[in-house]
């Protein structure tokens, strides 16, 4: 009962919207209420371990300073969201072929993470860091629209985001103790073969690692198939570069590709 509810809420919301024969914010018109879900990989510069450990607390990283991690023992690592926007798409009399696209994106349980394993020893030997956390973004892109059919669009254009991370969680898991004396990524035999069985366990810690700071441009591409005058189904691919910063360390850059299905309810007629 609740789910109709909200349905049919949701129906009497965009009808009364609807039945405006305007909707304007100053010289611009509403033309779509958005929404969309997206994929998208954001992967920083040159990522390894040090990315991680530097955004732990210093004790904490003393423990990583002496580890010979290098690129051979690298064996992977992601940047990687989910995405879920809602926003309103304006039009201009004066720019008829031009769309301008706001949105608000909420980008869940992001996880950037990197993966190191012996080379001596592939199968028993593993370091891995990860940190996870919510996005709140704010988004803007200016879209030129390529009509091919009445019911089909192409888009092309440029964007830019601005999204804020409130607080940030770090954790490393591995099947190296660093709390013993004296441990380097190479020397790992010669130190099991020091340390008691008993004396030996797994090394697995979480820190809170503060807020940051996500911004990137974009080149923005894609297609829109239009239903009954009121629903436009589209897909939209997003390529471009930017910068992620915490208030702890310096700016590193990004590399932004993304992924987004939208459905986009026209609320009137103006072309």
């Amino acid at each position: 009962m609740k789910k109709i509810f909200l349905l049919f809420t949701a129906i009497v919301f965009l009808t009364q919207l609807n039945a405006q024969s305007t909707f304007n914010i100053r010289s611009f018109t509403v033309k779509k209420i958005d929404f969309s879900l997206g994929y998208e990989t954001d992967m920083v510069d040159g990522l390894d371990y040090s990315y991680f450990a530097n955004q732990m607390p210093i004790a904490q990283q003393g423990l990583f300073s002496s580890a010979d991690f290098n690129p051979t023992t690298l064996y992977g690592g992601i940047c990687e969201n989910p995405s879920i926007d809602i926003g309103l798409t304006f039009l201009h009399d004066q720019l008829p072929n031009f769309e301008w696209r706001n949105s608000i994106a909420y980008k869940p349980n992001r996880v950037d993470a990197v993966s190191y394993y012996s080379n001596d020893n592939f199968g028993g030997r593993y370091v891995n860091f990860d940190s996870r956390h919510d996005e709140y973004t704010l988004e803007t892109a200016l879209m030129y629209k390529l009509p091919i059919l009445k019911f089909f669009n192409l888009y092309g254009g440029i964007g830019t985001n601005l999204g804020f991370v409130p607080q940030n969680e770090t954790c490393v898991f591995t099947s190296i103790d660093f709390n013993v004396d004296g441990l380097n990524f190479q020397n790992i035999d010669n130190i099991n073969s020091q340390v008691m069985a008993d004396d030996y366990a797994y090394y697995s810690e979480c820190y809170e690692t503060g807020s940051q700071l996500n911004q990137r441009v974009f080149l923005q591409g894609g297609a829109g198939l239009t239903f009954f005058n009121k629903l436009e189904v589209g897909l939209d691919l997003k390529y471009g570069y930017g910068y992620r910063a915490d208030f702890k360390n310096d700016a590193i850059g990004t590399n932004i590709i993304a992924t987004n299905l939208s459905l986009r309810y026209i609320l009137n007629d103006v072309e």
